[in-house]
């Protein structure tokens, strides 16, 4: 299967893509979590991609520890892409406590809820009540709520990186060009024109309108819609960066999002003026890796799936 039809399928199965297309409207159903997300270490094997060099999972963290921004991709329904996430953030988090966590999960303006939750002024289930994460997100709590309950515990600063829903939809329904002032000024500056992010995600978007046979404009919205979530996204990530005075911060976000840089990454080490590197989790041996299928990652760290 080809890297864009396999990052297709990827993206739909776990949810991940919600553009506008011809005649429907996504409403994707979840998978939900057979269990809360272990703390267990798990075992790995990493791969530093541009020389093939094998690592230990010390030498990683060593190495991410070096920059400014760790952007993890997962695949959102996947019990150990999680437990792998807070493996990492916790191995970063004994080396400097002066770390961040952002998450695709949570949507920008529910920032202070964030903020009053990790404070002890509102309990988890109205956090997640007034986060209106049921209905913003809606993956089973549990595959995330280990990631949060830690950072909260040991008052790591968490952000919420995601665009507005009703804004994404805006810009499904009318495009870009057609939002009001005040709709634009809450979105802020969106870079449309980021060559590589363009080049594909069009060439992608024209396979998922298949035979709808799209115009123009109706594949320049759905291409506008993934532009603005990895702008926000990384502008959020390099505002909160710069604002709460972190020394590093790790993204969690879709896979779709995270590999190639080109969607959070690059844009949030441009906003920020920092340094980024990139990790994709593979659950399998090196050997079983069809690299072909996957845009490429700083890191690949491939998790031996655990015994039942």
């Amino acid at each position: 299967m080809s890297l864009r039809l396999t990052l297709l399928a990827a993206l739909m199965a776990a949810g991940g893509l919600l553009v506008w297309s011809l005649g429907d409207k996504p409403s994707p159903s979840p998978a939900k979590a057979p269990a809360a997300v272990k703390s267990e270490p798990l075992q790995v094997t990493v791969v530093k991609t541009k020389d093939g060099k094998e690592l230990t999972y010390g030498q990683l963290i060593d190495e991410l520890n070096k920059v400014d921004l760790v952007a993890v991709g997962e695949q959102h329904d996947s019990v150990v892409h999680h437990q792998m996430q807070l493996q990492i953030i916790k191995s970063l988090y004994a080396l400097d406590e002066r770390l961040g966590v952002g998450m695709e999960m949570f949507q920008r303006p529910y920032q202070d809820v964030i903020d009053r939750y990790f404070a002890g002024e509102i309990s988890e289930a109205e956090f997640l009540k007034q986060t209106e994460y049921d209905s913003r997100w809606g993956y089973d709590w549990q595959l995330y709520r280990a990631i949060v309950v830690f950072a909260k515990r040991n008052e790591i600063p968490l952000a919420a990186l995601n665009a507005p829903k009703e804004l994404s939809d805006r810009v499904k329904a009318v495009g870009y060009d057609n939002l009001t002032d005040d709709e634009r000024k809450q979105l802020g500056p969106i870079d449309f024109n980021v060559k590589e992010h363009r080049e594909f995600w069009m060439e992608l978007l024209s396979m998922i309108h298949g035979t709808h046979k799209a115009t123009p404009e109706q594949k320049e919205r759905s291409y506008q819609v993934m532009a603005i979530w990895d702008d926000y996204m990384g502008r959020s990530a390099a505002d909160f960066l710069k604002d709460r005075q972190l020394q590093r911060m790790v993204i969690l976000a879709g896979s779709g999002h995270i590999e190639g840089g080109f969607g959070i990454p690059d844009r949030a080490a441009k906003y920020a003026g920092a340094s980024r590197a990139t990790v994709r989790i593979f659950i399998g041996s090196a050997d079983q890796d069809d690299l072909d299928q996957y845009l490429p990652t700083d890191y690949v760290i491939y998790v031996t799936p655990p015994t039942k």
